[in-house]
């Protein structure tokens, strides 16, 4: 089983990571971008590179930058472990939603062969509203995707949902201000439920 934790940056998501280790001592974790050795490179060349340097990375240079990434993890981490648990932290719905230059229909597909077919079996997306991601991002420094503003994340926000509805996955939206606490239980119950469903 294939599960994504999906929501903005300060959402929660690696607090939910945490959490959920505890649950699942045996699942694999891992993450988009990062969760190969390329794709540790990506992530610093596109999070942190164009700050450096000072100069805009082409949007679709980072569409397949991310892409690249997302076809070495599926043979690193996704392919040899189908017969786990798995939870990752982003996953190609956050590409796709973030790649908003792209058409969306042209994008998924670009994905699905990336990875081959294999999309999520769910998605859970943590979801802020514009006063909680206010105050989050106040309270830390941004790479150069946060700083693209408040506006930039709530689009991206909204269409993390339109990602997962069009791709027609399993998916549930948690608000993030809930208790940290439960929403774990939250994202538990589900995992658990279509876990038990596939076993029928």
């Amino acid at each position: 089983m294939y599960v994504a934790l999906e929501g903005i940056d300060t959402c929660g998501k690696s607090t939910q990571i945490t959490f959920l280790k505890s649950h699942y001592p045996d699942a694999i974790f891992t993450k988009e971008p990062g969760g190969s050795v390329l794709g540790e490179a990506i992530r610093e060349l596109v999070l942190f590179t164009p700050q450096k340097a000072g100069f805009a990375l082409d949007k679709y240079a980072e569409a397949f930058l991310f892409l690249a990434d997302r076809a070495q993890h599926y043979t690193q981490v996704l392919s040899p472990n189908m017969d786990k648990l798995i939870i990752t932290d982003r996953s190609v719905i956050s590409g796709i939603a973030y790649a908003k230059d792209i058409d969306i229909e042209q994008s998924i597909e670009l994905n699905r062969y990336a990875l081959r077919g294999c999309f999520p079996d769910l998605v859970v997306i943590l979801e802020l509203d514009r006063v909680q991601l206010q105050e989050r991002l106040a309270q830390k420094a941004h790479d150069s995707i946060e700083s693209r503003g408040i506006e930039y994340m709530l689009e991206i926000q909204n269409r993390l949902v339109c990602v997962v509805k069009q791709i027609g996955l399993e998916h549930i939206v948690i608000n993030a201000n809930k208790p940290r606490e439960e929403i774990c239980t939250e994202i538990k119950t589900y995992i658990d439920r279509i876990f038990m469903d596939s076993q029928k």
